[in-house]
């Protein structure tokens, strides 16, 4: 899938480089959300690796639900992780209960994305990439939302903090298939932890990840790459609207 335009694992640092050159100044003060999957996993290595050529500092903070049994072990998982890098790491449990209306996994992520919030950063940094763009335009297809909806995950983007004023949010593998990502850490041999709620199809983005994607890709072998384009256009249309 894809893998002519793939890039080689080697180049994933590259690619994280450039995306960051431009916003991150010397001295800035990085938060990486690590929640001990790959994709954490490999951006925590990528930024380990280039906070030294790129001066900056760099945190991360694990986020622990109490949802899943082996929730403590991640937590181990991600200390030992960050010891080995030398990364500073904060654990933070957290409490989903105000949220549970909003659905299990709504709830997880705005208790995660509340937590996250509190931690001082110039940058926080979070590790989507093209295929979790793709999967939330489909999510928000089926919620009919609108333009604001459909134009799913900045690359870049502010949140208002009442006490620290705006703070930049980057995903700068936002533009990595989710297989570029994996030939990355296991070509390093990385190891991560696999949530086992990731393969609960009952769960609708699991639902599209691992039953409606395949089947699209295996007829358009570039869907995830024409889906993340379109929540670009769409994005702009929705910054047009907004401003009209």
């Amino acid at each position: 899938m894809e893998s002519s335009r793939n890039l080689p694992p080697a180049d994933l640092v590259a690619h994280v480089a450039a995306q960051l050159r431009e916003p991150i100044f010397p001295g800035a003060h990085l938060v990486l959300g690590l929640s001990g999957g790959m994709d954490s996993v490999s951006l925590l290595h990528i930024l380990a690796e280039l906070s030294g050529p790129l001066r900056f500092s760099l945190r991360a903070v694990h986020i622990n639900h109490g949802i899943s049994p082996r929730a403590a072990d991640w937590a181990r998982f991600c200390q030992r992780l960050c010891a080995q890098l030398g990364t500073p790491l904060a654990v933070e449990a957290v409490d989903i209960s105000s949220f549970r209306h909003l659905g299990p996994e709504a709830a997880a992520r705005a208790a995660r994305w509340s937590a996250l919030r509190r931690h001082q950063a110039d940058f926080l940094l979070l590790a989507q990439h093209r295929d979790d763009q793709a999967e939330t335009l489909l999510l928000q297809l089926l919620r009919g939302a609108g333009p604001a909806g459909l134009s799913g995950m900045a690359p870049s983007a502010f949140f208002t903090d009442s006490l620290r004023g705006q703070v930049r949010v980057l995903r700068p593998m936002l533009d990595l298939s989710r297989a570029e990502v994996e030939a990355f850490v296991r070509s390093r041999a990385y190891q991560w932890v696999e949530d086992e709620s990731n393969a609960n199809v009952a769960l609708d983005r699991n639902f599209l990840r691992h039953q409606v994607l395949p089947a699209i890709m295996n007829r358009h072998a570039h869907a995830t790459r024409a889906l993340s384009r379109s929540a670009g256009i769409l994005a702009e249309a929705a910054l047009l609207l907004e401003e009209l």
